[in-house]
This record gives C-alpha cells, sequence and structure tokens, in this order.
C-alpha cells in the first residue's frame, strides 16, 4: 500500500490540532512522523493548498508536552462536510522535540513487535 512508500513510518498517536488560520474549531490527530501528519475535522474547511500553516499539536500523552509545527499541506479530502488533511512538516521551532518524540514511538513500536515475533502458534497448549 502507499504507506510502505512513505520516507518516514507514521505512528497512530491521539492528539488536537489548533490552528486558526484553519478552523476556530481544533481537528483531530491522526498520525504522525518526523515529516507529517494528518488530521481530521469534523467540519469542512478551506486549505489553500500554496500556503504554510502553523500548528499548535496536543498529544494525549501527559508526559508530552505541545508541539508548534511549521506546516505545508500536501492533499485535502473532504467528504460529507468532514475534512481529513495530509501535512508535510518543515523546518519548525519544535523540530528536534517533535524527532525525540517520534524515536520514542517507534522504539515502543519495536518492543511491542519483539513479543510477536516470538509467538510460533496461535493455539493453547497445555503442558
Amino acid at each position: 500500500m502507499r504507506a510502505k512508500s512513505r520516507q518516514d513510518p507514521r505512528f497512530e498517536v491521539l492528539g488536537r490540532v489548533q490552528c486558526q488560520e484553519i478552523s476556530a474549531l481544533p481537528g483531530n490527530l491522526i498520525d504522525i512522523s518526523a515529516h507529517g501528519c494528518k488530521i481530521f475535522y469534523s467540519v469542512p474547511v478551506t486549505i489553500h493548498l500554496e500556503d504554510d500553516y502553523t500548528l499548535l499539536i496536543q498529544v494525549a500523552d501527559s508526559s508530552t508536552s505541545d508541539f508548534t509545527l511549521i506546516c505545508h499541506p500536501v492533499w485535502v479530502n473532504e467528504d460529507s462536510g468532514q475534512t481529513v488533511l495530509g501535512m508535510t512538516i518543515l523546518r519548525s521551532p519544535d523540530s528536534e522535540r517533535l524527532k525525540a518524540f517520534v524515536e520514542s514511538l517507534e522504539s515502543k513500536s519495536g518492543k511491542e513487535e519483539g513479543g510477536q515475533s516470538q509467538i510460533v502458534d496461535s493455539q493453547c497448549q497445555f503442558i
């Protein structure tokens, strides 16, 4: 699928996205990587594909503080009054913190997958 051709792995992260230039209502962060993110708005929004936007991203993980990121829209899908945006993340004030956050997600993901590789058979065996 298209996700395999991405430059960086994407991670599903719960979060809130605020950008007054896009909407007075916050959007929902769907996924994030070191160089991009996907955002959902439950209302139609107007996006100019030639403009850059400053986003305040608040992830649900309470140990992580908010990120201020400068993003450029790559694609927009609007359907039934809802909007999904694909953004690329440009050099931003919190780029280094975002990189560290994504690396922590990668290490957590690697630990979870490690146990899956040890499962040989999904049937229960009594000894």
